[in-house]
């Protein structure tokens, strides 16, 4: 029986992908909330937005790339590469969705970017009823 756990092949490529991908999240989180952005402020909202969108795009960038490589280094195929490297990158996705919610430094950003977007729904939510600000 082969061993379910094998040694993962990070690549350069895979970090290239990672930062312009974050980047791009970032950018258009700043781009189209233009409202949460004003509550925040410029750099505290790109830096909430990036440290929420990290684990999942680790997860699939780098965890993933990382550990699918390796399988297929060890001479699994494709499709067993890929559906195996699937665990690990959900491991990792959970791992740090769990971190970046209950672990200090990170949990002020996300909560402040919560409070955040509740703020503008609760606005725009009273706009629609009649409400007066």
């Amino acid at each position: 029986m082969q061993a379910f756990a094998v040694q993962p092949v990070f690549t350069t490529t895979q970090a290239i992908w990672f930062a312009v991908l974050l980047t791009l999240g970032v950018a258009v989180q700043l781009a189209f909330s233009p409202r949460r952005r004003a509550i925040m402020g410029g750099l505290t909202f790109a830096m909430a937005s990036a440290v929420v969108a990290t684990p999942a795009v680790a997860g699939i960038t780098l965890v993933r790339g990382a550990y699918r490589l390796g399988y297929l280094e060890e001479g699994r195929g494709f499709l067993e590469a890929n559906l195996r490297s699937v665990v690990w990158m959900s491991g990792a996705i959970m791992l740090g969705q769990l971190v970046v919610r209950f672990v200090p430094p990170f949990s002020l950003l996300t909560r402040s970017l919560r409070d955040a977007g509740r703020d503008v729904w609760k606005a725009r939510v009273g706009r629609w009823m009649g409400r007066a600000r």
